[in-house]
């Protein structure tokens, strides 16, 4: 009885999570793997740090900018799938621009037309939680949406192996996803009855006003894990190959630092995947906050280990560890966020300011690559224990100040 209840909530929550699915797939192989091996690829090896930052740091202005108008749009004309379809349409075209681009400023092209067509989708989309489940449901469906994001992950390490790394053939499979899990949110989850914002403009002073006391605090704090995030993630690819070079793991011997980079990160998603759903039911129960407090020293922890290691099996053990407190942290940070949502007529806008935090920390992507290319021009790989210090720092901070939420356990 126990080992079907989490199975019928994952099924029952599959159609609600698929789009998110094919949204964490895509940014999983596009993120770590296929941009810095292209930037690489176009600009060289003296400046591929500084290239990758500035071009993921300065065109998450988009997404930065666009998901609060996006999400007040989709609260006026009280409607999400519109939103979701013409959005994901832009950015499968902005991945075929990617994918057939010549050199370096039509690659960026392209990923401008990504980031747009993935903000109009995504904006609208992470209001359908608070839209159509019912407030004590909301941890176990933001754990079914963190399972089916690590699970996607995982999906997406499988694909990299099946495809022995070639580019074409993930660009072309991330298409295909995407395309598939919109049809399925789109076909089977209705437009939710949602009472249409009576159309005030977007003001960012209604954000300072003390009924978004809560909801500034949970911006934050999640501002500060993603850019911890941020801090290392689009790097670890050279991080691979520069620090720990050989890639054996008992009998199994990786080729290259890309499969590598794939198999660290789909190991991790398991882990992550496997306390993910827990994580989010039990914080119905016990509470948000004793969750995310676990969840941040683990990550923590993770970051540590890897700025003071060399070794493919130590780094795996340690992405394992990290996964235990990633996943627990995004089960239940997304509830967090909808428990403190005032107004039930702008769930899209709120939502939207709210995805604000999830790439905000984007734009410092240019800074860190400096910091990587700086440390590692001063002291061989001198950048990266750099780096993994400043997520730790990020780490801490966006664990410590959930503890400013009120009224939420």
């Amino acid at each position: 009885m126990t080992t079907t209840r989490p199975a019928r909530r994952l099924a029952r929550f599959f159609p609600l999570s698929a789009y998110w699915f094919g949204f964490s797939f895509h940014w999983f192989l596009l993120l770590p793997i296929l941009m810095p091996a292209d930037v690489e690829r176009f600009v060289g090896e003296a400046n591929k740090g500084a290239y990758l930052g500035w071009l993921a740091g300065t065109l998450a202005l988009v997404p930065l900018l666009l998901p609060p108008f996006v999400g007040a749009w989709s609260d006026r004309v009280g409607r999400r799938m519109p939103f979701l379809l013409g959005g994901t349409a832009v950015n499968i075209v902005g991945l075929l621009v990617m994918l057939w681009a010549p050199g370096y400023w039509v690659y960026a092209a392209g990923y401008l037309l990504v980031q747009l067509g993935n903000s109009v989708a995504s904006s609208p989309y992470t209001a359908l939680i608070p839209d159509v489940v019912p407030r004590e449901e909301r941890g176990a469906a933001s754990g079914a949406m963190g399972f089916f994001q690590l699970t996607s992950q995982i999906a997406g390490g499988v694909a990299a192996f099946a495809l022995g790394g070639n580019r074409e053939g993930q660009f072309l499979v991330i298409i295909l996803v995407l395309a598939l899990v919109t049809f399925i949110t789109v076909h089977y989850v209705p437009e939710p009855g949602i009472r249409r914002d009576p159309g005030q403009p977007l003001n960012p002073r209604a954000y300072f006003q003390p009924a978004y006391y809560n909801f500034r605090w949970v911006f934050l704090t999640r501002a500060f894990v993603e850019s911890g995030r941020f801090a290392v993630q689009p790097f670890l690819l050279f991080y691979l190959r520069d620090v720990i070079g050989t890639f054996q793991l008992g009998p199994l011997k990786i080729p290259n630092a890309g499969l590598a980079l794939a198999a660290i990160l789909m190991l991790l998603s398991v882990t992550a995947a496997a306390t993910a759903i827990v994580a989010g039911r039990f914080s119905d129960r016990a509470g948000k906050k004793p969750v995310i407090y676990a969840a941040g020293a683990l990550t923590a922890a993770g970051a540590l280990g890897f700025a003071l290691t060399h070794s493919f099996a130590l780094a795996v053990l340690i992405a394992l560890v990290f996964g235990l407190g990633y996943g627990a942290y995004i089960s239940v940070d997304w509830a967090l966020a909808t428990s403190v949502l005032p107004d039930e007529t702008k769930h899209a806008r709120d939502m939207g300011v709210w995805h604000i935090a999830l790439v905000f920390p984007q734009l410092f992507q240019g800074i860190f690559g400096q910091i990587l290319d700086a440390g590692n021009r001063a002291l061989p790989n001198g950048g990266y224990p750099i780096l993994f210090t400043v997520a730790i720092v990020f780490f801490v901070l966006g664990t410590v100040f959930v503890s400013r939420v009120r009224g939420v356990r």
